[in-house]
């Protein structure tokens, strides 16, 4: 099956479903509680380990490392050790950067980053996001510097064209990801600020104007709202998609039990969270879950008349057969 593939990620998870299972099955059979939990994303996955040292931190990390290493191999599959990164985030001032030998399973002696790029996005140790803005705030003049060929002030694309083309082509580029680091009471003065001089350039690319135009006033010519305003606006809606999305999704584990759909509250939701903890809180789950209790309508995702899953049942049945194996083995689950 190819990389390219639709297909790919749905066998990909279906594949890797069960050596999650196992992983977490034989970190219960340990003597000790090593509390270390584990994400995937199609081959990319993350081992998450959270202590006040980074010893015991960096102990539970090599030993579920070495654990999935071996049930990785049990299952044919391979881990590249080279693309093994380390990252520790930390409030401290002057924190430290402890490397991780990993020659027990064949691999180098990892050292961590000062940025962790995951997903495209870009994690500094202290969890500012400055460094992601500033990515990809280079990237959108980079790529308006570009479209300066299609069209100047004297010829070219019309000022309503340019317009359409940083709306839907560039603007999007600046604000990938503007979710992490975009919530009530984080530090986003300096991003907003980068942000700001990232715009200006837009409308006066659009209009023509002179580079020493008022920002607000070639922004309500060109007919681009302030940023801050569009950023407003797209948290907005991204919080309402939350109300929308299949009662499996991973999400609605981490918001409070109105808004979770009957599943089990993860052990880090905002639910679990004692009174002081909710009141110091800044994250964008907290503004999800306010944001939810002000919405009244209710959708149904998975409408029947939009679920294609069943008509594939319906009109293949007999060339469909579905297997649930044991888990009381390992061996089973492969």
């Amino acid at each position: 099956m190819g990389q390219g593939s639709a297909l790919s990620p749905i066998l990909s998870a279906i594949y890797l479903a069960p050596v999650i299972k196992i992983f977490k099955k034989r970190l219960k059979t340990l003597k000790e509680n090593i509390p270390t939990d584990i994400l995937s994303f199609v081959d990319d996955g993350l081992l998450i380990s959270q202590e006040k040292s980074y010893s015991l931190s960096s102990s539970f990390l090599l030993c579920s490392y070495n654990i999935m290493s071996k049930i990785l191999i049990d299952a044919g599959l391979v881990m590249e050790h080279s693309k093994t990164k380390l990252f520790y985030f930390t409030r401290a001032r002057h924190p430290l950067n402890p490397s991780i030998d990993l020659s027990s399973v064949g691999g180098p002696v990892i050292s961590p980053k000062p940025i962790w790029r995951y997903l495209g996005f870009y994690f500094d140790r202290r969890l500012n996001f400055n460094y992601h803005t500033h990515f990809y705030a280079i990237k959108y003049l980079s790529t308006l510097s570009a479209m300066k060929m299609l069209g100047n002030s004297s010829r070219g694309l019309l000022p309503i064209q340019k317009r359409l083309l940083y709306r839907t082509c560039i603007l999007p580029i600046a604000l990938y990801g503007f979710q992490l680091w975009f919530f009530k009471g984080a530090p986003i003065i300096k991003n907003i600020t980068e942000l700001k001089k990232m715009q200006r350039r837009a409308p006066l690319w659009i209009t023509g104007a002179f580079r020493t135009s008022p920002s607000e006033g070639i922004e309500a010519i060109a007919g681009l709202i302030p940023i801050t305003l569009h950023l407003h606006k797209l948290n907005g809606r991204y919080h309402l998609r939350y109300v929308s999305i299949s009662p499996s999704h991973a999400i609605n584990s981490l918001l409070d039990s109105q808004h979770a759909k009957n599943q089990t509250s993860h052990k880090t939701a905002t639910s679990k969270a004692t009174m002081k903890q909710q009141a110091n809180l800044k994250s964008p789950i907290k503004d999800v879950n306010e944001r939810l209790n002000s919405v009244r309508n209710c959708f149904n995702p998975l409408y029947p008349p939009f679920f294609p899953g069943s008509q594939i049942v319906d009109h293949f049945s007999s060339r469909i057969s579905f297997h649930s194996p044991s888990s009381s083995s390992d061996e089973d689950l492969y």
